[in-house]
Parts: C-alpha cells; structure tokens; sequence
C-alpha cells in the first residue's frame, strides 16, 4: 500500500464497475469523480440511457404494459433528455428520439414466458475484501427451465456497416466491455442473491437487436482478475494522470469536463 495522501478516502470508497473503468479509461477523471467528488454534469447520451431505463423498468414491473410503452416514451421524452445532442454529428438528437420511439411503437417482448425476478436491484457485495456495488437492470427466470437470464439496456450502437463492402463490423472492444460488466453482476448475484445466472443477454434497443452470452466460470474467473487488478492499481496510485487522447469523450461524455484542466 503507498503513502498516497487519498489513501484514507479510497479505502473507504464503494466501488462499482463504473468506477473501475473510470480509472482504466481516466484516472484523472477518476480523481475528481471519486476523491474530490465534484459536482457531475449531465450529457445528452446519460440522459437518453436514463429515460429508456426508465421505461423498461415500468413495462417490466408491471406499471405499464407493452402498448402502453409508445404513448409514454413520446409524452415523457423532454422530460427526461433535457441536454441537448452534441454537433457533430448534425441531427444525432432527433435520430436518437425516433430510433426509441419506432422501437417502442414496435414493441414486443414474451414476458409472460419468464418470471420476473428483479428489475433494478441495487447489491452491495465483496469482491477480495473489497466493497463493491451494482444494480442490474433486469434478471428473469425461464418459467420452463427456471434458467436465470440477467439483461443489461445498451443505448449504444456497437454495430455499423462498412459502406465500402456492406460487411458488419463490431465494436468488439465495447462489447467485451459489456460482457465483463454482465460478469461482475452475474457473480454479485450467485455469492449475494443465491441467483445462479446462466444466460447474459445485451439488449440495444436502438438496433432492435440483442446479444447473448452462456455464462462460463473461466470467463469470470478472468473478468474477476481483471477488475481485482484495477482495484490493486487504483489503492496505490499517487498521480492520477489526466488521459485526453479521446477529444470526443471529454467534450461531451465526461461528467467532470467542467472540472477537467486538461480536456
């Protein structure tokens, strides 16, 4: 452990996954997010992610029902996404708030298939001896199989077509992200809520489209070390170097780049 002067403060933080890639993508971001907890500021794409949680959490909670969904999303939308979308990309804001309403007013989804186990659960657990928390979005039980599936909302793209070929082309490196952040989750579920996951599933509601995983213990295993190896890096980091390489990212992503001396 270092002399660090944030010793005291880190040692006393709750980590989440969030946090954790904070420091990967950030540590500058980080210490200022975390150590001297500056006021957040919204962004256009948070707010967005918020609002299609919110709904989904309505419709899988029983508060709406699924043709419900469409009405709501189009009365609610401002009150919900009040920044505005960043330029460039011209008219990103709009098509975002057509992409979720045509994906809500096509809507459809077997819930009566599944039981519904918890919608936005918030956990707190240990990892290594290390305080963690997470909140996953929605864990459902096959009502046949009694096979546990926990699903995480994605308002992001990870998927684009090369107008050169027409070919796919994957964003591997956020999916993989998202896929350790299922993992975290799956493994806070088995040791804290006795809910043995075997089914990952990414749900982009923008594409209509969702991905799914089997989950395997040597892939946890793995994401469990990695993130146990982030922890160890953040408890003996004196500097907290600033990492601006990513102009898009600070500008409009960054929910300290109003107290960010380097973006």
């Amino acid at each position: 452990m270092s002399d660090s002067e944030f010793n005291f403060i880190v040692d006393n933080i709750r980590f989440s996954f969030s946090s954790t890639t904070t420091f990967e993508n950030c540590a500058y971001s980080f210490k200022l997010t975390y150590i001297d907890t500056v006021p957040r500021v919204n962004n256009f794409y948070g707010e967005f992610g918020t609002f299609i949680h919110e709904c989904y959490e309505r419709y899988f909670s029983g508060e709406l029902d699924s043709f419900e969904l469409s009405e709501y999303y189009r009365k609610n939308y401002h009150e919900f996404v009040k920044s505005d979308a960043p330029v460039p990309p011209f008219g990103l804001g709009e098509r975002y708030k057509r992409e979720g309403q045509d994906y809500f007013d096509n809507f459809s989804f077997e819930k009566e298939k599944y039981n519904v186990t918890s919608v936005e659960d918030t956990i707190h657990f240990l990892l290594n001896g290390v305080t963690f928390t997470a909140r996953p979005d929605l864990i459902l039980q096959d009502k046949e199989t009694e096979i546990y599936h926990l699903y995480d909302f994605k308002t992001s793209a990870p998927f684009r077509i090369d107008k050169r070929n027409g070919k796919e082309i994957e964003d591997k490196k956020k999916i993989e992200g998202y896929e350790k952040q299922l993992y975290l989750y799956a493994y806070a579920l088995r040791n804290h809520r006795d809910i043995p996951i075997e089914k990952l599933v990414l749900m982009f509601p923008r594409l209509n489209r969702n991905v799914y995983f089997d989950w395997n213990q040597e892939r946890e295993t793995e994401v469990l070390e990695w993130i146990s190896v982030l922890v160890d890096k953040i408890k003996t980091e004196k500097d907290f170097p600033y990492n601006n390489s990513n102009k898009y990212f600070c500008h409009n992503l960054c929910s300290v780049r109003d107290f960010c001396q380097y973006r």
